[in-house]
This record gives C-alpha cells, structure tokens and sequence, in this order.
C-alpha cells in the first residue's frame, strides 16, 4: 500500500493533476485548506481523484468554508473530521480547521472547540492523526519567526504513531521523537510525500518546473 500525503490545495487543480501523473499510490490523505475559500472547489477534487481512482481521507482547512465539511461527505471523499475510522492496521483520527490565526479566515477554532474535536477519539493500538494543524512547536515556524501550531494537537501528540499535517507551508519536512510528525508541504508549490506502507518508508517530493503558480 502507497499513500499520498497532501496538503494546502488551495484550489491548484492543475498542480494538483501534475502531482497525480508523477505517482503511482493506492490512496490519498489530504490534509486541509482544498480550497482557497470557495466550498465548492471541494467537488472539483473529488472528481480529479476518482478520475484516477484513488480514495481519499481528508479534513478541512482554515481557508475551508465550513460547508467544506457536509461537501467533501457528499462527494464521496471521506470526512475524518472529530472522526474515528479503521484504516489497514491503524486507527485514523481526523481534526480539521485551525487554531486562531491573525487573518480572520473562515474555519478558526478557540482551544476549547479544537478539544471538543478530539475528545471523544476512539483508539486503537495504532493510531494515525490527519490533521490541518501541526503541533505546537514542531513543523510550526512561520517566515516571520512564529511558531503557529495548535496547543491541544500538541498535548495528545504522544497518542499517535504518525501525525500527518499542513498548514504552515514553509514547514515542510519530518520530525519524530516517538511520534513521527510530517508535513508535506502545499500542493500550490509543488510538493507532496509519499508512504510506503510495506517499507514504511516516507519520501518528500515535490514535481519541478511548473510555470505561472498564482500566490496566496
């Protein structure tokens, strides 16, 4: 089993295809911000992956609108926000949105709404959290020096084998101490992991020389 790690989509679905034709994967995790404000787009990258038949487990972003959530149910991907599903021989966990961010974008979240995602998880004796937010501290650092991740994922990190997240598009990279943490960083600039569940084995990619990327 190969699985593609994604994130911050942003709405690049030309970036998004580029990434498809350069893989060769079983399934897909998707971790927040698919859209760059705009529910609807969710629709859009639904249909990109069935067109190459890929599953997709998946939460929203902070740039997400909330609708984002009942969208990506009824396109058939699957929602794993404040969920517990069996995956393989883990537990996937899911916590979409963010913690509070200076830009006022539509799925912020207070400490205690972001525990009252998480509180009623369901364990197994392996667990995989997908989540927008990196921990607190790692995977985190913004270009400005700030350390942007969430308090809560933080304070239950250790509850997890992996923890697969976004958000902060510079942090791209991997960190483990225990648990192993992975940003692959945004689809917008290109990049992407890999995991190779039969290795266990992760690469982070990213697909070169693409023209005209829009900023955000």
């Amino acid at each position: 089993m190969r699985v593609l790690i994604l994130s911050d989509i942003h709405s690049r679905f030309d970036v998004l295809k580029r990434i498809l034709e350069s893989v060769d994967v079983d399934c897909c995790f998707i971790c927040g911000d698919l859209s760059d404000f705009r529910a609807e787009d969710v629709f859009v990258i639904s249909e990109i992956l069935s067109e190459v038949g890929l599953k997709c487990y998946c939460v929203h972003g902070n740039c997400d609108p909330e609708e984002a959530i009942d969208y990506i149910e009824q396109s058939g991907m699957i929602n794993l926000h404040c969920k517990s599903l069996p995956f393989e021989n883990y537990t996937l966990h899911g916590v979409g949105g963010s913690n509070y961010t200076p830009f006022l974008t539509p799925s912020e979240y207070s400490n205690e709404e972001m525990w009252s995602f998480v509180e009623n998880f369901i364990y197994g004796e392996r667990n995989i959290l997908i989540s927008h937010c990196p921990p607190k501290g790692i995977l985190d650092m913004t270009y400005s020096g700030i350390n942007a991740g969430c308090e809560v994922i933080r304070s239950i990190m250790e509850k997890f084998d992996y923890i697969f997240c976004g958000h902060i598009h510079e942090a791209k990279g991997m960190y483990k101490n225990g648990t192993l943490v992975l940003n692959p960083g945004s689809v917008i600039s290109g990049s992407f992991a890999v995991w190779d569940m039969n290795s266990n084995s992760f690469e982070l990619k990213n697909v070169k020389d693409f023209k005209n990327f829009r900023s955000i």
